[in-house]
């Protein structure tokens, strides 16, 4: 007899081995992309060899940190007000607040899908009373005739229920659980990088403004110095009065132009205390027109260097979610194997339930649930989480794509930026020359004030366009730290 149990034991551990491995799904890959070899806009010479798949992020998950931060990127920029602003950004930034919030909200999630897996246990304590008709079907004899029965019962049972998890579907819905947290930690990595890089563009934008701030004051000083000239010329009788007046309407420009770029400033500055997590009305930068100072950001970066990208990561990490929900919507249409029992004491005195050996009840048993027939519920199901996983699928390739594209324009606006702000150097150098040997002339009676004015408009406007493209160079650096997922190394 123990021969025959051995050999049915045997019999169903290899059946159920059988079984499982016929509905096993294929190992998880991440959707193939061909990354490029070099990148077209960079000057460098060493290139990475061909990536196939730019954020082998299902590898990488396990990895990252329990608290998602980016790398301090803006160290680079070796700017103090600047990283003391992006660590106000970090600290008290709502969106970032909002996102730490979805992070461990996927977390709990976790826990609650894997509760699935362990045995349920409750403890039901019940009590009741119950009249029994006289006329009930079966009744009780009696020599009076049919009686009712008044019946009180306690009842103190404990109660479990488990459903074995022979297939591994609950299992694939941790797994999807887990992917999905992962997610959320790579949308919280998107979210400082976002906000770290639109808080860096905001100050260099306005440190630009003051820079172009410094230029307009020092060409107001000079229009009052040229109004005074043209003044005195007048009352002399040298010059005529449209000379003055000329000299009036440059001052009144340039007064404009000032207000116009402490309106542009007022702007930014609000939108620094947004990041920040504080009011407007609280927020104040004092301004600083010192020199800009552009850092070079290394542009070899392999391809393969998009893997530090977070929303790579976290459109990957969605995509095994959905593989995982997508296999476990496949098994839910195999049996389900379901165990449960009860055990406590029964009995119609309540001082009886101590009594172990006599008022204890128990039921243990078990079933299996064979889906048969429910409409095509269950194949629909699964071919929609299908769909959605090509649809995810799909999208991961064009954010690819999409980051390929914004690696190259940032470069590309890097490069061309620094050669336009050569040449405006250059242009702004003739100008002041020009506009010396202008005045030069107009003081001497060999030109008139026209001449003088249109060189000092051509002046101005060159020594505008240079600290605006400066800041436009650091702008197009921010944004190319940004593609390239905050990092470089």
């Amino acid at each position: 007899m123990s021969f025959s149990l051995r050999y049915y034991s045997l019999s169903i551990l290899l059946l159920s081995t059988l079984l499982t491995s016929c509905v096993r799904a294929p190992r998880y890959q991440p959707p193939s992309v061909t990354a490029p070899t070099t990148w077209k806009n960079s000057t460098d010479t060493t290139f990475a060899a061909p990536q196939t798949n730019p954020a082998p992020a299902s590898a990488a998950a396990a990895e990252l940190p329990r608290q998602p931060t980016v790398p301090a990127w803006w160290s680079i920029f070796q700017d103090d007000e600047l990283a003391r602003l992006e660590q106000q950004v970090l600290a008290a930034n709502y969106s970032l607040k909002a996102a730490v919030a979805r992070v461990e909200q996927a977390r709990a999630n976790v826990t609650l899908v894997n509760s699935y897996r362990s045995p349920v246990v409750a403890l039901n304590p019940q009590a009741y009373r119950q009249r029994l008709s006289a006329y009930r079907p079966l009744p009780i004899a009696s020599t009076n005739g049919p009686q009712a029965i008044n019946q009180t019962q306690f009842y103190l049972p404990l109660n479990v229920s488990y459903e074995v998890d022979v297939w591994g579907r609950l299992r694939r819905n941790v797994q999807a659980a887990e992917a999905d947290e992962q997610a959320a930690e790579e949308d919280l990595r998107t979210v400082q990088l976002s906000l770290t890089a639109d808080a860096a563009a905001y100050y260099f934008d306005l440190r630009g403004l003051d820079a172009e701030l410094l230029v307009l004051d020092s060409a107001r000083q000079a229009r009052v110095e040229s109004l005074q000239l043209t003044q005195a010329r007048n009352q002399a009788g040298v010059d005529n009065e449209i000379a003055m007046r000329r000299a009036e309407t440059e001052l009144a420009n340039v007064d404009a132009g000032i207000v116009e770029v402490r309106r542009q400033r007022a702007g930014l500055e609000a939108a620094l205390a947004t990041l920040t997590g504080q009011p407007a009305s609280q927020f104040a930068l004092v301004p600083r027109p010192g020199p800009l100072l552009i850092p070079r950001v290394p542009a070899a970066v392999p391809a393969s260097l998009l893997a530090r990208r977070p929303d790579l990561r976290r459109t990957e990490r969605q995509l095994a979610a959905l593989n995982a929900r997508a296999d476990a919507a496949r098994l839910a249409r195999l049996p389900t194997v379901q165990l449960n029992g009860f055990v406590g004491p029964l009995s119609s005195a309540l001082g009886d339930l101590p009594k172990v050996a006599d008022s204890y009840a128990y039921y243990v048993g078990g079933g299996i649930s064979i889906p048969i027939f429910n409409g095509g519920r269950l194949r629909a199901n699964q071919q929609i989480v299908e769909r959605q996983y090509d649809e995810q699928a799909a999208q991961y390739r064009q954010t690819a794509l999409v980051a390929f594209q914004e690696v190259e324009t940032s470069l590309a606006n890097v490069q061309q930026s620094a050669a336009q702000l050569t040449v405006q150097q250059r242009a702004l150098r003739s100008a002041r020359l020009a506009g010396l040997l202008t005045k030069e002339r107009y003081r001497a009676g060999l030109t008139s004030y026209f001449e003088v004015v249109d060189a000092d408009r051509q002046t101005l406007e060159a020594a505008r366009l240079v600290v605006q493209n400066q800041a436009n160079e650091l702008s197009y650096t921010v944004q190319l730290i940004r593609a390239l997922g905050g990092g470089w190394e």
